[in-house]
C-alpha cells in the first residue's frame, strides 16, 4: 500500500496524496501494512484500516473541517481565519480548499487499496469474516468521503481501483447523481456485513445504517427542481433511521457537555468518529486546539491562539432562554461555569464579553487524568456522525413533503434531542425547525454546512434567502448575560447605551450567497494537472451492476 500510494500521489498530482511537512505515507505507524505478506491473519486485518480512522483524514482534521464544515454555515466567525469560507469568496487557490480534496481521496485511496489487499493478499488462515469485515470499513469510509464530497462539489471522481488511476491519471467528473449510488452501493455492503458491536471506536452496522438514512434524506430533494423530494428515498431514510433509532439498543447521552470531554471519546452515542492518538506523531494527532481554544488559562498553560473565533451574532441568537446547556457545551458566555476545567483551581467561570469556541476544548492535561496536550495535539475525537443526528435525520424524513409535522416517531424523536437539553417539548414542526434544531445540536462540530446544501439542493430559493439573511461577518461586541444568563447585545464601548440588535462590528463589503457560489471550485493546482475537471462530467461505468438503488435490499 505504501508503495501503490506513494506511487499514486506522484503520478497524479490532482489527487492531492502527498502532505505538506512529513509525508504521512512515509510515516508508516506501527501495526500498518507495508508489505504483500502482511494479511495473513484477522488480527493483520483488523490493523488494516486503523489508519482509516486518523491518518487518512488528517489533511481534513488539521483546518479545514472548520472553516469548511461550520464557517460556512456562520457557526462562529473570525476575520483572519479563512473568512473567505462565512463570506463566501472561496477561489481555487485557497489551501484549505485543497487540503479538503486530497484529504477526502486520501481517504478513497487508502480504502480502495485496504479492499485491493484483502481480495488478492489474504493467507490461508484469514477467515471470510474477517475478510467481509474489513471490506466493510474500507467501503464505509469510502462512502463516507464520497459523502462529504458530493455535497462540496456535487460532481466528482469515482474509482474503485488505483491501478485505474495510475494507468490513467487524467479522468473527467462523475455525475453526482452516479456518487449517491456509489456511496449507497458502499454504505449498504457495510450496513450487511459489519458487526453490530465493534471494537471500540471502530464502526458498526448500526453506523452504516445510520449514514444511509443520512444519504436516502439529502439525495431524496437533490436537484429535483420542483420543491418536492422523492417519496421511495425518504421511505429508505426512515426505514433506516428508524431501525436505528429502535433497535440498536442505543441512546443518548443523559449529559450534552459529556459528548465533548476527552472522557467521552467513543461513547455510546457516538456512531462513527475519526480517533485521534495521545502524544501522536503529526498524522495522527489533532491538531485543532489551537485553532480554537482563546487562550492558556482554558487549556492548562498550553500556548494556543484561536482567540479571535467567536460565535456569530445569528449563532447565538438562535437560542431559546432556557437552552443554556447547548450554548455553555458550545459557546464560553458570561457567567458560564465549567466544574471540568481549572480543577485544581476548584473550575473555571468564564468572564469575558464574546462568545469564543468551547467545543474541543477540554481543559489541560491536569483535568483529564494527565493525558498529553499540546497547541497542535489533543486527543478528542472528531465526530463524523453520532446517534442524535439519525434523530433528527428520522424527524425530517417524517416530515417530507409536508408544511408540518404534528405528531408518530419523527415528533418523538425530535423531541428526545430537545428533552436532553431541557428545553420544552414541541407539539408540531416544520423545516424551520429542523434547520434551526440541528444547527444549535450540531454548532461547532464541523457538519453544519452539508446539512446546508442539502437543503438548498432541495429548496434553493428557500435556502439563498436563510444564507443572505444571516448576517455573515458581522461580529458581536459586549456580550452580556443577564437576568438568568439571557444573552444581550450592546454597542461597543458603550454599555450604558439602549441595547441594540447587533454590535457595531460589521463587515466592510455586502456579501451576496449566490447559486454560482454554493458548490466550492476544483483547487487550481488540480485542474491544471486535470484540465477534465473543467468539462461536463460523465456517467460513472458500474459494469455488470444491474442493482437499482432506492430498491429494497
Amino acid at each position: 500500500m505504501k508503495n501503490l500510494l506513494k506511487y499514486i500521489g506522484i503520478a497524479i498530482p490532482f489527487l492531492g496524496l502527498t502532505a505538506c511537512g512529513d509525508d504521512f505515507l512515509e510515516r508508516i505507524p506501527e501495526g500498518q501494512y507495508v508489505e504483500d505478506t502482511y494479511y495473513m491473519s484477522d488480527d493483520a486485518l483488523d490493523a488494516a484500516t486503523e489508519p482509516l480512522y486518523n491518518r487518512a483524514w488528517f489533511d481534513y482534521n488539521k483546518r479545514p473541517a472548520v472553516a469548511v464544515g461550520s464557517l460556512m454555515a456562520n457557526d462562529a466567525y473570525n476575520p483572519w481565519m479563512s473568512p473567505e469560507f462565512t463570506t463566501f469568496q472561496v477561489t481555487a487557490l485557497h489551501a484549505n480548499l485543497s487540503d479538503t480534496w486530497k484529504a477526502f481521496y486520501s481517504v478513497i485511496t487508502m480504502a480502495n487499496s485496504v479492499i485491493t489487499a484483502v481480495e488478492t493478499k489474504c493467507g490461508p488462515d484469514v477467515t471470510e469474516e474477517a475478510k467481509a469485515r474489513t471490506i466493510s470499513e474500507a467501503r464505509l469510509m469510502r462512502g463516507v468521503a464520497y459523502f462529504y464530497m458530493v455535497r462540496l462539489w456535487g460532481n466528482v471522481i469515482l474509482f474503485e481501483n488505483n491501478q485505474d488511476i495510475v494507468n490513467n491519471p487524467v479522468r473527467p467528473l462523475n455525475k453526482a447523481v452516479d456518487a449517491f449510488r456509489f456511496i449507497i452501493n458502499d454504505l449498504t455492503y457495510a450496513a450487511e456485513h459489519l458487526p453490530e458491536i465493534p471494537v471500540t471506536g471502530k464502526a458498526s452496522s448500526w453506523a452504516a445504517k445510520a449514514m444511509l438514512a443520512k444519504v436516502y434524506l439529502c439525495r431524496s430533494g437533490w436537484e429535483k427542481n420542483d420543491g418536492s423530494r422523492d417519496a421511495a428515498d425518504l421511505e429508505k431514510a426512515k426505514e433506516y433511521a428508524l431501525d436505528v433509532c429502535q433497535n440498536s439498543g442505543i441512546e443518548l447521552l443523559e449529559n450534552y457537555a459529556d459528548l465533548f470531554k476527552y472522557s467521552g471519546n467513543n461513547n455510546r452515542e457516538s456512531l462513527l468518529a475519526m480517533q485521534w492518538v495521545e502524544n501522536g506523531e503529526w498524522g495522527v494527532c489533532n491538531t485543532l486546539l489551537a485553532d480554537i481554544a482563546f487562550g492558556p488559562e482554558v487549556t492548562g498553560g498550553v500556548n494556543v491562539w484561536g482567540g479571535g473565533l467567536s460565535a456569530s451574532v445569528d449563532m447565538l441568537k438562535l437560542y431559546e432562554v432556557a437552552d443554556t446547556i447547548r450554548r455553555d457545551a458550545t459557546f464560553f458566555t458570561e457567567g458560564a461555569y465549567y466544574d471540568y476545567i481549572c480543577t485544581n483551581e476548584g473550575g473555571y467561570r468564564y468572564e469575558g464579553t464574546s462568545a469564543p469556541v468551547k467545543k474541543g476544548v477540554i481543559g489541560g492535561s491536569e483535568d483529564n487524568g494527565g493525558i498529553y496536550i499540546a497547541s497542535m495535539n489533543c486527543p478528542i475525537n472528531t465526530y463524523i456522525l453520532r446517534l442524535a443526528d439519525t434523530y433528527l435525520t428520522l424527524a425530517e424524513a417524517c416530515l417530507g413533503n409536508d408544511e408540518v409535522l404534528t405528531g408518530g416517531v419523527g415528533l418523538e424523536y425530535f423531541n428526545k434531542v430537545r428533552a436532553r437539553a431541557k428545553v420544552s417539548e414541541r407539539s408540531r414542526i416544520t423545516l424551520d425547525d429542523i434547520i434551526k434544531e440541528r444547527r444549535i445540536e450540531f454548532a461547532m462540530e464541523y457538519c453544519n454546512w452539508y446539512d446546508m446544501v442539502s437543503w438548498y439542493s432541495w429548496k434553493p430559493t428557500k435556502m439563498l434567502a436563510y444564507f443572505n439573511n444571516q448576517h455573515r461577518g458581522w461580529r458581536a461586541s459586549n456580550i452580556k448575560a443577564v437576568d438568568n444568563r439571557v444573552l444581550h447585545f450592546y454597542v461597543e464601548n458603550d454599555l450604558s447605551s439602549e441595547e441594540t440588535e447587533w454590535g457595531d462590528i460589521e463587515p466592510s463589503f455586502a456579501i451576496n450567497v449566490t447559486a454560482d457560489n454554493i458548490f466550492l471550485p476544483y483547487p487550481e493546482s488540480d485542474v491544471i494537472q486535470n484540465p477534465l475537471l473543467n468539462e461536463p462530467p460523465v456517467d460513472y461505468d458500474f459494469g455488470d451492476e444491474e442493482e437499482v438503488v432506492g430498491e429494497e435490499e
